[in-house]
């Protein structure tokens, strides 16, 4: 192994163990404060209401968790720019961005870390959703395959979700206004999905607009179809807005 191939992976470890500090003290300051437990239970109880409830699980004769997935994309519309609403708002209002500007750490490492602290947020609201799956394998013989698809699912589509409500934080300094520029802009990535685009669109247009939906997307998924292109479709969202977290950053340090 080469001197500079030695260097490059040292390299690489350094600032993912800076990233990784900054997810840690990211999880610590969201686990501080009322409104992450708030949204939490908001997002878990709603799920729950939807599923057993809404979607009458008990009166479907039917161990399956499509009624709970048809449902995810506007339940994570609602708790990712939750989740993402004061890591840059709150510390720009708080003037610890300028202390973090300061450090020798570069913008994507930042930004790599406040997802990562966002993404471990998500994932914890996931797992308290575990025991729904649970309960439906004790009514029927439930199929683990789209259980686990559904998840993945949830976390690739959760991942872009966060990265657009990283970039939603960063452009204001109130965290209630990035709050509600997430939920706009997350919300307007399922309106391609709306059937009433087929009423006054040519139909090859409707459905090649259906392709940018995040909703068809992840109805693929939870089908169990895990197609490449859904995948790295979901992925290619999540840099782009990562990119676009970090190109805000290196504006504001050039700008200063």
């Amino acid at each position: 192994m080469s001197t500079a191939t030695t260097h490059q992976g040292s390299e690489f470890g350094r600032h993912f163990k800076l990233s990784l500090a900054i997810a840690g003290r990211e999880i610590r300051a969201a686990l501080s404060s009322p409104l992450a437990y708030t949204f939490t239970a908001l997002f878990v109880g709603a799920a729950i209401v939807v599923f057993f409830l809404v979607e009458r699980f008990f009166a479907g004769n039917q161990a399956s968790l499509r009624g709970l997935f048809a449902w995810m994309p506007e339940l994570l519309v609602l708790v990712c720019p939750a989740l993402t609403m004061r890591v840059w708002a709150e510390e720009r209002k708080q003037g610890s961005y300028e202390l973090l500007a300061t450090l020798p750490l570069r913008p994507v490492d930042l930004v790599v870390g406040k997802f990562l602290g966002s993404f471990a947020l998500l994932l914890g609201a996931l797992v308290f959703t575990a025991g729904i799956p649970l309960v439906a394998s004790r009514f029927g013989n439930l199929d683990w395959g789209p259980v686990f698809a559904g998840y993945l699912g949830s976390l690739l589509m959760g991942a872009a979700y966060l990265a657009i409500g990283l970039v939603c934080s960063a452009l204001v300094v109130d965290q209630i206004l990035a709050l509600f520029l997430g939920w706009v802009l997350c919300g307007l990535t399922l309106l391609p999905d709306a059937a009433f685009w087929d009423s006054f669109l040519p139909k090859w247009f409707a459905e090649g607009f259906r392709g940018f939906g995040f909703g068809a997307r992840f109805e693929a998924v939870i089908r169990g179809l895990l197609d490449s292109g859904d995948l790295l479709f979901f992925a290619s969202v999540t840099a782009f807005f990562l990119f676009v977290n970090v190109a805000i950053l290196r504006w504001r340090r050039i700008k200063a």
